[in-house]
């Protein structure tokens, strides 16, 4: 499970794919993995260094 946001609005969802439409500003968006996978981001989840 991933953590994706939005490139047009930063709206972040938790998902295995990113959606086709954004659920909060309800345009097609390209979505960006800001998951954390190194433990250098200090926790699980996203890493606020992308956000």
């Amino acid at each position: 499970m991933g953590d994706w946001k939005c490139k047009e609005c930063g709206y972040t969802v938790k998902a295995e794919t990113p959606p086709e439409t954004c659920p909060m500003c309800k345009k097609k968006c390209e979505f960006v993995d800001v998951s954390c996978y190194i433990p250098d981001c200090g926790q699980t989840g996203s890493d606020p260094r992308l956000k």
